[in-house]
């Protein structure tokens, strides 16, 4: 089991795409531009780069959370 998740607010999202371009693998967006999680629970060779987008996102609609 994963230890954790991710999850994202789409209404704070402000559509910078800087989570899709440093973790392709966890996040995308959808026709307005706005984030989406392709996978709420990933394997934690991810763990690295959905924490990093999370610093880095300028509206910071991403969490890392405790599963």
């Amino acid at each position: 089991m994963n230890s954790y998740r991710v999850e994202v607010d789409a209404d704070q999202c402000i559509a910078a795409h800087q989570c899709s371009a440093v973790a392709p693998a966890l996040f995308d967006h959808d026709e307005y531009g706005v984030v989406t999680v392709k996978d709420q629970a990933p394997t934690e060779e991810h763990r690295e780069s959905a924490e990093y987008a999370a610093r880095i996102c300028p509206s910071q609609a991403i969490r890392v959370l405790p599963r």
